[in-house]
């Protein structure tokens, strides 16, 4: 019995046109008990020669796989070679070979035959399905200059690996598709089949009986390239330098299936590769870090030099790339470390984001310029060039040559300017905004700290509150030149403050290496004694506090726990009450370079007075309260705006106990008002009302009463009006007051008010209003209490001058308001009246009253006043009666 030779299969991974070679047969695979694709030559060799071998496919609707359906018939012929393609009926499934005469199958293992037909084992069949192919370009177009010439391509199958392609593609030849394959080095010479005179019988697919025809046909078309099988499935750099400009469709087929597929690209002209910088200048001031940004054209590397050998006596230089291809790579130059022979090169130029490499860098020191330690000799304040070109110039290669930037793209200037000690300002804020707010922010996340400053969360002061209420303390420094000294990597690590803070010597008076110090000074230390600083890691206990820095305006916030401030059993602050304190911050002249040796240190300070934490409700006085919703109580304390504050009813009246908490925040003036519901409890109740805080209390016990609560109501009828007043119907108040009119609904604009109206119903009250009004409106009637007792209507929102309420809301009664011009007076030109009499004739001169008018009424009724009847003795009516109203009231 003849075994079947089982040959390889090579599989090829190709862009190409065409599905194998046009004109020739691909050479055949020797058929096993295996995967085969659809579109492949198989081939077998048969037990019996001349014989029909008929290709069926496996039925498994029984228990056994069985011999199915016919699809094809082949004749194994002299050589008994058995050869078919995998196409048509044949294209997938699974199939089994049966000897035509004896109905035996193949085993396709061994080669030999068994009568197996009615039980399939996993020798006789074979399985085929079709392949898949993806061939695609990562982006839509590609350069012609640099790296803008690179792209991505991504030949891919599920189904299977070791495959050969074919790649074609119009108005491209066989060199130019080899160069853009190759160029990158993602694939080698090797990988790629392109020349006809010394790779041509490595063409994989091609029958050795017919290789000479198939090779030549293959390599008549010039467009064409193979990639053999161990190189064609991957993802590859293609390089398209100096192709033409154009639109180009790419084909990939695989060499021996039938698999395909094809993606477009458009090749525009991108121009020379070039570096140049974003901003020509970059200021910044000596000790800070400077952000420099390079632009990138048709490529992603460059290499940048700070500084002259023979200007500055320094120079540093590096090597960058821009990893995401956006065009421009950023990188931080800090100026604190420049020049530190301790500190690598790759410390003072940093990327300056994520998303670029410094690659190598190196940094060079000539004359008298550098120290071993970083800030012992900083670079001084002048201007820098800085120059930068396209690609790595190979620094690293010609380290002993110090190698220097030639032939630049761009020239830029870093200006460093001096630096400065500006200001110390202390705020404070509630007690819980540095755990809730503060201590977890990122060193540069200076916004949330600006919000809280503009929402009155933190506080300009000069007194802070301690004891059964810390309030935090937030220390504000402005000062630039510090960024280096923070700095790691090029970010600012305000982790390592505490490190950089501290004293100019130590206790043998040597100096130290503390290029400033942050610290509390005690003012007041008592008599024949020095005022020491306090550094802030040994004033808050634990090390509660955090560094926030502001880079773009040099400026840095120390926020500070306030109950660790003042932890003195921890290692806080032994504060008490009426301590005061400065907020020191010194930048010495001896431990850096940072302040010039001509000068002294430095130093900007904020004194802050300690207090105990205390509370005042209703000045002290005793509170009256009515036994309905929305009473209001006010109260005073020295604890921070913003804190939460609570002010606790309690009542131990055996009739009607309770115990309300409302709560409030102390305002930006220290001021607080809380709003508690007393309708369901008894007029005449005592009880006691004190302000908490944190749990604690910060305030004495008030007592105060409940009272009956007073009532109004009030009518105004719909009305026309000259604009400038309106007439309220009736009103009836409890306890005397006042009407408010409001503009469109209780919530609008108060536009006037009445006089006071004692207690009692009233009728016909005309109000002026404090500005007439020129188009039609809604009047609100709203009686007002006077809460204070001086007859003025002072309603601030607060609890002076409240409105009646009934169930919780203001009492109102509202109408619709027509504006109309007043008529004018027609007013004959010959008048019967005198010129020289104050009254009309019909009027006696004596009347001090109307005649309707009784003399003793309580309340004089205002009338409109308009048409011809309004004389001057009616004037004088009006008069009058108003000067007897006025006696009336002050008797």
């Amino acid at each position: 019995m003849r075994s079947l030779f089982l040959a390889a299969i090579m599989v090829f991974s190709v862009f190409a046109m065409t599905t194998g070679f046009a004109g020739s047969a691909a050479a055949a695979s020797n058929l096993n008990a295996g995967t085969f694709y659809s579109g492949q030559e198989v081939q077998f060799t048969a037990n019996n020669a001349n014989t029909d071998y008929e290709v069926r496919t496996v039925d498994q609707s029984s228990d056994n796989d069985q011999v199915g359906a016919l699809r094809r018939t082949v004749n194994s012929g002299d050589n008994e070679v058995v050869s078919f393609d995998l196409d048509g009926r044949l294209s997938e499934g699974d199939f089994v070979i049966q000897n035509g005469e004896t109905g035996d199958v193949v085993n396709l293992n061994t080669g030999g035959e068994e009568d197996t037909a009615n039980d399939l084992k996993a020798r006789n069949t074979f399985e085929v399905v079709p392949q898949d192919l993806t061939a695609d370009f990562d982006d839509s177009s590609v350069g012609t200059e640099g790296d803008s010439a690179e792209v991505e391509f991504e030949i891919a199958s599920d189904v299977r690996n070791g495959y050969a392609v074919n790649i074609s593609s119009d108005n491209l030849d066989r060199d130019e598709l080899s160069d853009i394959f190759t160029r990158s080095g993602d694939l080698s010479e090797d990988d790629v089949i392109d020349d006809p005179d010394t790779e041509k019988d490595d063409l994989v697919g091609i029958n050795d009986d017919d290789r000479d025809a198939a090779e030549d046909e293959f390599f008549a078309d010039t467009e064409k390239i193979q990639i053999v099988a161990d190189a064609a499935e991957g993802e590859f750099t293609l390089d398209f330098t100096d192709i033409d400009e154009g639109n180009y469709t790419v084909e990939t087929s695989v060499v021996d299936a039938n698999a395909s597929d094809s993606d477009d690209i458009e090749v525009v002209d991108t121009g020379d590769d070039q570096a140049s910088f974003e901003d020509g200048v970059v200021s910044e001031e000596r000790g800070d870090v400077a952000n420099i940004s390079i632009q990138l054209d048709n490529t992603d590397e460059a290499t940048v030099q700070i500084g002259d050998k023979d200007d500055d006596n320094y120079f540093a230089i590096a090597e960058v790339t821009d990893d995401n291809e956006d065009g421009v790579a950023h990188v931080k130059f800090n100026t604190w470390k420049a020049g530190a022979t301790s500190v690598a090169a790759d410390n003072v130029i940093t990327p300056g984001d994520d998303e670029t490499t410094v690659d190598y860098a190196e940094q060079h020191n000539y004359g008298d310029f550098g120290d071993t330690n970083a800030g012992q000799d900083i670079l001084e304040a002048t201007d820098y060039d800085m120059l930068v070109v396209n690609g790595h110039i190979g620094v690293e290669a010609n380290e002993s040559e110090n190698a220097e930037v030639e032939n630049e793209d761009d020239v830029g200037t870093l200006s460093l300017g001096e630096r400065s000690t500006e200001n110390v300002q202390v705020w404070r804020a509630p007690s819980d905004a540095y755990g809730d707010e503060i201590s977890d922010l990122e060193s540069d996340e200076t916004a949330p700290i600006y919000d809280l400053i503009e929402a009155g969360n933190i506080t300009q002061t000069d007194e802070a509150a301690i004891n059964d209420v810390n309030d935090d303390i937030i220390v504000q420094v402005e000062a630039s030149g510090l960024e280096g000294v923070l700095s790691d990597d090029g970010d600012i690590d305000t982790s390592t403050y505490g490190d950089a803070s501290g004293a100019e010597t130590d206790s043998d008076g040597d100096l130290t290496d503390n290029p400033f110090q942050l610290g509390f000074e005690d003012d007041d230390p008592g008599a024949n004694t020095d005022s020491d600083i306090t550094d802030i890691s040994d004033a808050v206990a634990n090390d509660e506090y955090k560094v926030i820095y502001d880079e773009a305006n040099d400026t840095h916030f120390v926020a500070i726990d306030g109950a660790s401030l003042s932890d003195a059993d921890n290692g806080g602050l032994d504060l008490e009450d009426e301590d005061e304190y400065a907020a020191n911050f010194t930048v010495y002249d001896q431990t850096s370079d940072l302040v010039d040796d001509d000068d002294d240190s430095e130093v900007v300070n904020d004194s802050v007075e300690f207090l105990d934490a205390e509370a005042t409700l209703n000045n002290d006085d005793d509170i009256t309260l009515q036994a309905a919703a929305g009473q209001q109580l006010s109260g005073t304390t020295n604890v921070a705006p913003s804190t939460e504050v609570t002010v606790r009813f309690r009542s131990q009246s055996s009739s009607s106990p309770f115990l309300l908490q409302p709560e409030t925040a102390v305002t930006s003036n220290g001021t607080f008002t809380a709003t508690a519901d007393f309708s369901e409890r008894s007029p005449g109740t005592n009880f006691t009302a004190q302000t908490r805080s944190n749990g604690n209390d910060i305030g004495d016990d008030i007592g105060g009463t409940l009272v009956d609560s007073p009532t109004a109501t009030v009518s105004i009828s719909d009305q026309e009006s000259d604009g400038s007043e309106v007439t309220v119907d009736s009103v009836q108040l409890s306890s005397g007051g006042f009407i408010a009119i409001h503009e469109g609904d209780a919530g609008g604009d108060v536009i006037g008010n009445s006089d006071y109206l004692n207690q009692g119903s009233q009728e016909d009250i005309t109000i002026t209003l404090d500005e007439p009004m020129d188009e039609n409106f809604t009047a609100v009637a709203m009686p007002h209490l006077d809460t204070n007792g001086n007859e003025e209507y002072e309603f601030s929102g607060g609890s002076t001058d409240g409105p009646y309420t009934a169930n919780g809301s203001a009492v109102t009664d509202s109408a619709n308001v027509t504006v109309s011009a007043e008529e004018p007076t027609d007013t004959p030109a010959d008048t019967d009246t005198p010129a020289d009499t104050d009254t009309p004739a019909d009027t006696p001169a004596d009347t001090d009253t109307p005649a309707d008018t009784p003399a003793d009424t309580d309340e004089a009724t205002t009338t409109a006043a308009d048409g011809p009847g309004f004389t001057a003795v009616l004037a004088l009516v009006a008069l009058v009666a108003a000067a007897l109203l006025a006696v009336r009231r002050n008797n």
